[in-house]
């Protein structure tokens, strides 16, 4: 599995388990069912893309007001040129069918469990508030992915508000 798939597969699952939440950790409810039914009707052939697309960015905000935005990323907001790669992936059948995958999971329990297969037995290093999860060199090599999957999954089963981010290259 290529990086841009598992980052497509941790933003749904991040994005819906964050609006699921109780207290919710950001304003959205486009990836609940009646978000998706909604959506549904607006753009039929994606749906998912767009509550992707609509959560991403209610989780971006939230992300940017704790973390900032000055040398720090996180998985809602990457550098233009990984966002790109995201985006050209997402129109292709493959990307598709990828959100598709996750999207059909059924439950708060089978997506977090999900969640916690990507962190592939990471362990998390920490769960509350803005958590340094590794650099964007280690993303695209595999490392950070893994750690910011765990700091997100271990918030979510401790209830805690966490947001894991990556710092840029060291110069």
């Amino acid at each position: 599995m290529d990086w841009t798939t598992s980052i497509i597969q941790a933003r749904l699952l991040v994005a819906n388990l964050g609006e699921g939440i109780s207290p919710p950790w950001w304003r959205s409810q486009a990836t609940s069912p009646v978000g998706l039914r909604m959506l549904g009707r607006l753009f039929p052939r994606t749906a998912v893309a767009a509550a992707l697309e609509t959560a991403s960015r209610a989780a971006s905000l939230e992300h940017d007001a704790r973390i900032g935005r000055v040398g720090a990323y996180h998985l809602f907001r990457l550098p233009a040129a990984d966002e790109a790669a995201v985006r050209d992936f997402l129109r292709s059948d493959e990307g598709r069918h990828c959100l598709e995958d996750v999207a059909r999971l059924d439950g708060t329990d089978s997506r977090l469990a999900a969640l916690t297969q990507l962190a592939g037995g990471e362990a998390a290093p920490g769960t509350h508030g803005p958590v340094h999860c590794g650099t964007l060199a280690t993303l695209q090599r595999g490392r950070a992915l893994p750690r910011l999957c765990a700091t997100y999954a271990a918030g979510l089963r401790a209830a805690s508000p966490v947001f894991p981010y990556l710092g840029e290259e060291a110069v």
